[in-house]
């Protein structure tokens, strides 16, 4: 894993990772229900394309989702150093 030098790296790995995440279960959910399809109809319905119509929505809901955790992580942090000071 890489280790952040900076917040504006941290915050990029982080939308990196989730962004990652969210790709990859978009792709398995998305070859499930082509082996549901195939098992029931017999026509594999899976390929690049399948995979390209999920990028608009994983941005969608990945970079929402990567601020929201970065804000929690922040406001964390400085709830922490008010009551050490």
């Amino acid at each position: 894993m890489i280790k952040p030098k900076s917040r504006l790296q941290a915050f990029s790995l982080l939308l990196i990772y989730v962004v990652l995440l969210f790709l990859s279960m978009g792709v398995v959910a998305k070859f499930v229900g082509a082996l549901v399809n195939y098992s029931k109809v017999g026509v594999w319905n899976f390929g690049w394309a399948d995979i390209a119509d999920l990028f608009p929505g994983v941005f969608a809901y990945a970079i929402p989702v990567g601020v929201g955790i970065w804000m929690l992580s922040w406001l964390k942090k400085r709830k922490e150093s008010k009551i050490k000071g």
